[in-house]
């Protein structure tokens, strides 16, 4: 049976790069993928743009972006640099959750150098929980979400340690090719997210014998495990 992996990022990009390769791979495997962008992003605008242009711009490359990976793509209206973590954007997200049946979440780990990074991960969170919770009544049925685990962000390195390991070589190529939808990925002058998260795949792959992997950490709340007996 298809799933629904729904992948949350603070801004236009942040979902892309961090978990596309993975997004990607499930889109060839028949799985539906989903890509929720809480922000524009477009205060990270180039010289000479406005920000309205800029998020327009943003959107319209997160579509063709998903449209090239075989995904959707969603942006929420939320202003960039104005995310915070209130119980109208949690219940907003809570019923995207609920509305695409979402199996699986990906999402910012809870740490960053970035405010934005932190509210979309304490949102994402709270968000599950109001999604899956069968006694929290909204218009929709509760989301059948049975995993959900952290993208490696490099602004989102403090306290992260990779746990899951996933194969993506097949998928790189795709994500190579959809990325560069992106104006940041190769034209950014402060950081140079293409070449990082492309090498960032080899040094995890090569961790796991394989040509590209990519990295989640797990959830703050999944930290548990029973056990009877070792």
């Amino acid at each position: 049976m298809s799933k629904t992996i729904m992948a949350v990022g603070a801004h236009t990009g942040d979902a892309q790069l961090t978990c596309g390769m993975l997004l990607a791979k499930h889109a060839m495997h028949g799985d539906r993928v989903v890509i929720v962008d809480l922000t524009a992003g477009e205060r990270g605008r180039p010289e000479g743009w406005t920000s309205s242009d800029f998020r327009a711009y943003n959107i319209e490359c997160a579509g063709k972006f998903a449209q090239k990976i075989g995904g959707e793509s969603i942006v929420l209206d939320t202003p960039d640099g104005e995310l915070y973590d209130t119980r109208e954007k949690e219940l907003e997200l809570a019923d995207l959750m609920r509305s695409y049946k979402a199996d699986a979440v990906l999402y910012h780990w809870k740490n960053s150098l970035h405010k934005d990074h932190e509210a979309a991960s304490r949102i994402t969170e709270n968000a599950i929980f109001y999604a899956s919770l069968p006694t929290f009544e909204r218009p929709l049925p509760p989301a059948p979400i049975r995993s959900f685990m952290c993208a490696e962000n490099w602004e989102d390195e403090p306290e992260f340690v990779p746990y899951y390991y996933f194969d993506v070589t097949e998928s790189f190529p795709i994500w190579k090719e959809a990325i560069r939808e992106l104006w940041l990925a190769e034209h950014s002058k402060s950081f140079a997210y293409l070449r990082y998260y492309e090498a960032l795949s080899i040094v995890r792959g090569a961790r796991i014998g394989a040509d590209h992997a990519t990295c989640f950490g797990s959830a703050p709340t999944s930290h548990k495990q029973c056990l009877d007996l070792l």
